[in-house]
């Protein structure tokens, strides 16, 4: 029976789209003590680089913003539900401030200190987020605020600085949205959304923030490999993404309860078809045992340093693994595994 499958990276994720509406949340409480509240400590000596619209880089002590404290956990891959716990750090709103921020325009790019990277768009530094039960079922959307936290009353202070996004009611999110070890804060280019369908042993639904963090994930084996094609000009571009397997490995019905996006080889072995379809609808087919942990065909979504363009995008089929230039296919939009072994 076909079942929706969790895809958050990097022991965070689940399916799903990041729906719009809702607000943030305000009114976050500080610790209380007798009848005024008492203002957190500030961060004295805790630092990030920031870098403005014009590329232009400065370090800030979080001292210098208001310190906020409030609840909130998260839902990992594989389920796992961590906290809620509480956090004290920074609005990201203030923090953005500093960098005169264009939420209409410019999305924010968080890089971890071993590359991860998440870059968030206005909606969700909103806190326009889905949040979920303490069971781990889908609750609503909105309600969060997203804070830089730099002290935890949780089990993970090894990992701060770090994105957390909290509120009054202690919401839990996905976790592959909290960045840990932030290094440095950029204002980007706002991306556009998408969802590419996938089917095969299971369904999902792959966006823009999923394929992010699988491709800058670094405690799994599956950060972004680059291939260089050269076009029927003869000029030579660099594309980078994922390996397909990897994405495979989300609806193939191999993960164990522990782990995620385990690819499932034995099936790969017994052999199915890989379908790639277009977003005009042309598609190809690959065999299973030639995309099994195969490096060279992937997944792009970047092309010399930037998106891929329009005419190309979301993702794209490339790779040297590929047999021909008749198998690379340009707007994924659909991945099917089909024939499958009974």
């Amino acid at each position: 029976m076909t079942t929706w499958k969790n895809l958050r990276p990097c022991a965070l994720i689940l399916v799903l789209v990041l729906l719009l509406g809702g607000a943030g949340c305000t009114g976050m409480q500080n610790a209380p003590t007798g009848k005024e509240p008492a203002a957190p400590a500030p961060a004295a000596g805790v630092e990030v680089e920031l870098v403005d619209a014009a590329g232009i880089s400065s370090k800030v002590d979080l001292a210098q913003f208001p310190a906020v404290t409030a609840k909130g956990g998260y839902k990992k891959s594989t389920g796992t539900i961590v906290g809620p716990d509480g956090f004290t750090g920074v609005k990201m709103k203030d923090i953005l401030a500093r960098l005169k921020w264009d939420p209409m325009t410019q999305a924010v790019q968080v890089v971890a200190v071993d590359g991860y990277t998440m870059t968030f768009t206005a909606d969700q530094v909103d806190g326009n987020l889905l949040t979920y039960n303490q069971d781990g079922s889908p609750a609503k959307v909105g309600g969060v605020e997203m804070i830089l936290a730099y002290k935890t009353d949780g089990k993970e202070a090894k990992d701060l600085p770090r994105v957390a996004f909290v509120g009054d009611n202690a919401p839990l999110t996905d976790g592959h949205f909290w960045v840990k070890n932030v290094a440095k804060i950029a204002l980007t280019k706002a991306p556009a959304e998408w969802k590419i369908k996938l089917s095969g042993v299971e369904t999902a639904e792959l966006d823009r923030s999923t394929f992010e963090s699988l491709a800058t994930c670094t405690a799994s084996p599956h950060p972004a490999v680059t291939y260089k094609h050269t076009d029927k000009e003869g000029k030579e571009h660099e594309y980078k993404g994922v390996p397909l397997w990897i994405v495979l490995s989300m609806v193939d019905g191999g993960d164990s309860p522990g782990g995620h996006y385990v690819f499932n080889d034995d099936l790969a072995q017994k052999g199915y078809i890989v379908q790639v379809v277009a977003k005009d609808g042309y598609s190809v087919e690959l065999s299973s045992q030639d995309v099994a942990r195969n490096q060279n065909i992937i997944l792009a979504y970047w092309k010399d340093g930037e998106l891929l363009p329009a005419d190309e995008g979301p993702l794209a089929l490339t790779g040297a693994g590929l047999k021909s230039n008749k198998e690379r296919v340009k707007q994924v939009a659909e991945i099917r595994l089909t024939n499958l072994p009974k």
